[in-house]
């Protein structure tokens, strides 16, 4: 699986010349949902920040290739929530999550960057991340989670936005990722090293993995004047 994403991000080096490029930074919030905490699906916080820089290849005007090196916080609080038992509960948790992505993006509108036809497009997106954050407990009687040492897992993701361009190299954009990780344990409701330490067991739905939602704002800036693959997508 590593090297799947080693050839991704290796795959938009080798044609950069022959492509319009862009590099650029998002920053917004996030919101975590899973056991613990709001069942909101979209709310994000500043509370809960995300800083990503980002690359990307557009190889045809419709189609570009992104990857992303990220840092972000999420939380959950029950006693925010609506749903009784969490807020009788009261359990709450703090993760830091480093992500690396490779994902391809789709334009709804044709943008060429050699001319101004079309001067914004909505997008989706989907792709493949790599995590790593905290792997976190609750100790017997206490109701924040604590971590003992890091975990690595896989996620999925997936999501709309809008950008524009400003002049001839800026884009500005607004986006909604849904990231589906492959881990339950975001929030310390399953943890994994069960025999080394004193904890509560694990509760919650052992069959609906952790998501996170970032929201926000991406400014890139791009350059390259090469040439599209012609009949590529």
């Amino acid at each position: 699986m590593l090297r799947a994403i080693l050839l991704c991000l290796i795959i938009p080096m080798i044609f950069a010349h022959a492509q319009y490029r862009e590099v650029g930074l998002f920053l917004g919030g996030t919101n975590y949902i899973g056991e613990v905490g709001k069942t909101t699906f979209v709310q994000p916080s500043l509370k809960s920040p995300s800083a990503t820089l980002f690359y990307k290849s557009n190889f045809s005007p419709r189609f570009a290739f992104r990857v992303e090196l990220g840092l972000s916080s999420i939380q959950g609080i029950d006693s925010l929530s609506v749903e009784p038992l969490r807020r009788e509960r009261a359990k709450s948790f703090i993760n830091s999550i480093n992500h690396t992505s490779a994902i391809l993006e789709v334009n709804y509108f044709e943008m060429d960057f050699s001319d101004f036809k079309t001067s914004w497009s909505p997008y989706l997106f989907a792709g493949l991340s790599y995590l790593k954050h905290r792997d976190l407990y609750y100790p017997v009687s206490e109701s924040v989670a604590n971590y003992q040492n890091n975990d690595f897992s896989f996620a999925i993701p997936m999501g709309v936005g809008v950008k524009t361009r400003l002049g001839m190299n800026f884009l500005l954009g607004f986006e909604i990722k849904a990231l589906y990780t492959f881990s339950d344990n975001l929030d310390g409701s399953f943890p994994t090293f069960v025999d080394e330490i004193d904890q509560q067991l694990a509760f919650g739905n052992s069959l609906s993995n952790d998501w996170i939602i970032f929201t926000g704002f991406s400014l890139s800036y791009s350059f390259g004047r090469g040439w599209f693959i012609e009949g590529l997508l």
